[in-house]
């Protein structure tokens, strides 16, 4: 602290006043600018910023975030390593940047003790590109080793390297788990309930999830089938009944439900539906409000008929119901089709086989029906 003591009368004193309190205010700035410096030191950024940026076209921000994670690093060595082997993979530039991006410590990973061998049960599968991107970033951690014996085990279950591949792309994480031990626990739950083995192979490669869950929750989820959907267990739709059960929760189901009975469904009726064709309750509420809306209060269908041509409203309603219904109500009109088909009957046409005989055909009788099809469902005539 500084205590500035003066006395004066004339000129020079006060020149001298002048002098000494500029001296003072020097010091005193001078000294707290020091403290400054020593409590918020200038820090200089991490290497790895720059080099994320140079090499990946990180943007600074992300740069700087990344670099954070892999603080210990001392040269860009492993780094380098790293890219490089994900290169000759296959991988492009921006697959390498969102890989590093998701999971930065990756540039810390052993290319030859951990990553190589686990590109390699990648590679055998066929993985590439965009889905192999998707496996680096989702399992950085779990061990090779591992993940090869998941892997063998998958093989002599599926027989097919393809559908390997997809139980792997659907459920990434499993392959961390004990996954032998757990799935033979649960196929003994699914063959006490009667399912044979292309049932069990049908929910491993829609919901692998599902088989590794303990099999106490498996089995009261089987059991659930039945009665909350009304498929019974020799059905061939009991397994999707099971999917299902597994995917949306009590209350969203009776949600759903409850969008039938608001037109005037009864409960018999959405369980022949449903017994049909359960993924009709896939669908969002909204949409099954407005397809119910079109057929019930447009078309005139009743819930009888549309419960038992359930097919109608899985339909994507804009894009082929309604412009299909309008190509045929016209066709209906100008007594111009031969056969007595019904809509559901001509929706189920393949997209080809659609235009090659409910539209080509007509286009001498009908000006412009192609163009005025292919309009309604977004597509060009051309």
């Amino acid at each position: 602290m500084w205590i500035l003591r003066f006395k004066t009368s004339n000129n020079n004193g006060a020149t001298q006043l002048s002098s000494s309190i500029s001296t003072l205010l020097h010091e005193v700035q001078a000294h707290y600018s020091t403290k400054s410096t020593q409590k918020h030191p200038i820090i200089e950024p991490h290497f790895m910023v720059d080099y994320l940026v140079n090499s990946l076209g990180f943007s600074t921000d992300q740069a700087v975030s990344a670099s954070t994670k892999v603080s210990h690093l001392k040269s860009t060595q492993n780094p380098e390593s790293v890219i490089d082997f994900f290169k000759q993979c296959g991988l492009d530039k921006t697959q390498i940047k969102n890989i590093v991006c998701f999971t930065p410590k990756i540039l810390t990973t052993s290319v030859d003790k951990i990553l190589q061998p686990k590109f390699r049960v990648f590679q055998e599968l066929g993985l590439s590109g965009s889905v192999l991107e998707k496996l680096v970033k989702q399992s950085p951690t779990y061990s090779s080793n591992r993940l090869g014996s998941n892997v063998d085990y998958l093989k002599k279950l599926l027989n097919s390297d393809e559908k390997v591949s997809k139980v792997i792309y659907r459920s990434w994480w499993m392959l961390s788990t004990n996954f032998a031990q757990k799935l033979s626990a649960n196929m003994l739950v699914l063959e006490k309930y009667g399912l044979p083995n292309d049932k069990i192979e049908t929910i491993l490669l829609r919901n692998p999830g599902c088989l590794l869950q303990s099999p106490e929750w498996l089995e009261s989820t089987i059991k659930r089938v039945e009665p909350v959907l009304g498929i019974p267990r020799n059905s061939p739709r009991f397994v999707d009944g099971i999917e299902i059960i597994i995917s949306l929760s009590k209350l969203t189901l009776e949600t759903k439900f409850g969008v039938f009975r608001s037109f005037g469904w009864t409960d018999s009726e959405i369980f022949t539906m449903v017994k049909a064709l359960p993924f009709c309750v896939r669908r969002s509420e909204a949409k099954i409000q407005v397809s119910l809306n079109f057929f019930m209060n447009e078309l005139g269908y009743t819930a009888q008929y549309l419960a038992t041509h359930p097919k109608l409203l899985v339909y994507s309603l804009e894009k082929r119901v309604m412009p299909r219904n309008k190509v045929f109500e016209i066709l209906k009109e100008k007594k111009l089709l031969k056969n007595n088909f019904s809509l559901c009957s001509v929706v189920a046409f393949s997209e080809v086989n659609f235009v090659k005989d409910f539209v080509a055909p007509y286009h001498e009788f009908v000006p412009h029906l192609l163009e005025a099809y292919t309009n309604a469902t977004g597509q060009s005539s051309h």
